[in-house]
C-alpha cells in the first residue's frame, strides 16, 4: 500500500484528491494536512465525506508528514509550498504539487507571470511537468512533479497532436476557453469576482494578455513540436459549478492540405488508447460538451476544417477539479509507483 497524505485537505482540490484515493485500492490515507482545520474531523470540514473517512484534520511539521508519508499531494501556492516541498522530499517521500510552483523549469519564467520570487530554485532541474499524455517516462522515474494547470490540460492536449504533425502556422494561435466556479476555490478571489451574485446569468473574460497559464501552454506546446509556440489565450469565468470548454482557432500550413478528415486522424493517430487512456476523440466539435466529463478523469477533444475559410476549430472539455487537478495528479502517482495509470480513475464519479 502507498502511504499518501495530501497538504491542503480542506479546499475544493483536497475534497477531490480525497474522494479519488479513498477508493484507490493501493492508497493507505496518513495525514491530512490542513493549518485553518487542524483538530476538526474531515466529515465536519466536508461534509459531504461524512461516514466515508474517519480521519482528523492536523497540523504538521514537513519532517512529520515525510516521515508518514510515500508520496504527498500538496495542493497549496506560493510561500507556503515553498516552506513544504523542500521538507517533505529530504523526508524521503515523493511529491505531487498541485499549484504552480514547481512547472516550469526557469524560475525567470515563473517570477514573471507568478509575480513572486521562486524560493526553491535549485529543486526546478529535477521537477517533471506531469502531463502524462506527452511525458509518461519522465513522470516514471520522478520523486517531483509539477502538475499542470487545468486550462492548460485542455488547451495542450488538443494542440499538441497539430503542433507535433507540424500542420499549423505556430502565429495567431487563439485559445478561448470557459472555466466554473470552482477554478477559483471556496474563497472569494475579487480577480474573478466569483461570487454567485456576479457569476448568476453571467459571462465576462479575466486575465486577457496576463493569466499564468499562458507560458504553460506554450511550454508544452513548444515542447511537443521541438520549435517556440505562441498563443494568444483568453480565459472566460462562466457560470458553472465545475469544468472547462476551450475551443481553438488556428490556421494549418497552405501544403498540410488540412481537411476534416485529416484533423481527426491526427489527433486519433497521436491519442490512441494506450498513450492516452483518459481522451476520447469525438466525431466533431459539436458532441464537445462539459457535461460528458465532469466528476470524470476524461477529456473529451475534437476538430474540423471550415472549408469556407480554410481555419481548423479545435474544441476540448473536461473538470478542472479532476482531469485538471486531483483526477490526472493521481494519474501521476500511478505511474509513479509502477501502477496502471487509470487505477482508481475509471468508472467512478469524482
Amino acid at each position: 500500500m502507498i502511504r499518501v497524505s495530501i497538504v491542503g485537505a480542506a479546499g475544493l482540490v483536497g475534497e477531490c484528491l480525497l474522494r479519488g484515493l479513498l477508493g484507490h485500492p493501493q492508497v493507505k490515507l496518513a495525514l491530512l494536512v490542513s493549518e485553518s482545520a487542524a483538530g476538526k474531523p474531515i466529515g465536519d470540514i466536508l461534509p459531504p465525506l461524512r461516514n466515508e473517512c474517519d480521519l482528523t484534520a492536523v497540523a504538521a511539521t514537513p519532517e512529520e508528514i515525510a516521515k508518514a508519508s510515500d508520496l504527498v499531494f500538496t495542493a497549496k501556492k506560493g510561500a507556503e509550498t515553498f516552506q513544504t516541498v523542500p521538507g517533505l522530499l529530504k523526508g524521503g517521500a515523493k511529491v505531487i504539487d498541485i499549484g504552480g510552483e514547481f512547472r516550469f523549469r526557469d524560475a525567470a519564467v515563473y517570477e514573471q507571470w507568478y509575480k513572486e520570487t521562486h524560493a526553491c530554485k535549485d529543486l526546478l532541474a529535477e521537477s517533471v511537468y506531469g502531463l502524462p499524455e506527452l511525458f509518461r517516462e519522465e513522470i516514471r522515474g520522478a520523486r517531483l512533479i509539477g502538475n499542470p494547470g487545468c486550462y492548460v490540460t485542455s488547451s495542450t492536449l488538443a494542440l499538441a497532436p497539430f503542433v507535433a504533425a507540424n500542420v499549423l502556422e505556430d502565429d495567431g494561435i487563439v485559445v478561448d476557453s470557459y472555466s466554473g466556479a470552482s477554478g477559483a476555490g471556496r474563497q472569494f478571489n475579487a480577480k474573478q469576482s466569483n461570487l454567485f451574485v456576479d457569476l448568476d446569468e453571467n459571462m465576462r473574460a479575466y486575465g486577457v494578455g496576463t493569466h499564468r497559464h499562458t507560458p504553460e501552454i506554450e511550454m508544452g506546446l513548444t515542447r511537443a513540436g521541438g520549435r517556440p509556440v505562441k498563443v494568444t489565450f483568453v480565459p472566460h469565468l462562466a457560470p458553472l459549478d465545475r469544468g472547462i470548454l476551450t475551443t481553438i482557432f488556428a490556421r494549418p500550413k497552405k501544403d498540410a492540405d488540412l481537411t476534416t478528415e485529416k484533423a481527426l486522424a491526427i489527433l486519433r493517430g497521436f491519442h490512441t488508447k494506450e498513450r492516452s487512456p483518459f481522451v476520447r476523440v469525438l466525431n466533431g466539435p459539436g458532441e464537445v460538451a462539459v457535461s460528458n466529463v465532469v466528476r470524470s478523469n476524461y477529456c473529451d477533444i475534437s476538430a474540423q476544417v471550415i472549408e469556407r475559410t480554410g481555419q481548423l476549430v479545435v474544441a476540448s472539455t473536461l473538470d478542472n477539479l479532476v482531469k485538471g487537478a486531483a483526477g490526472q495528479a493521481i494519474q501521476n502517482m500511478n505511474l509513479m509507483f509502477g501502477l496502471d495509470e487509470t487505477t482508481g480513475l475509471k468508472g467512478r464519479s469524482l
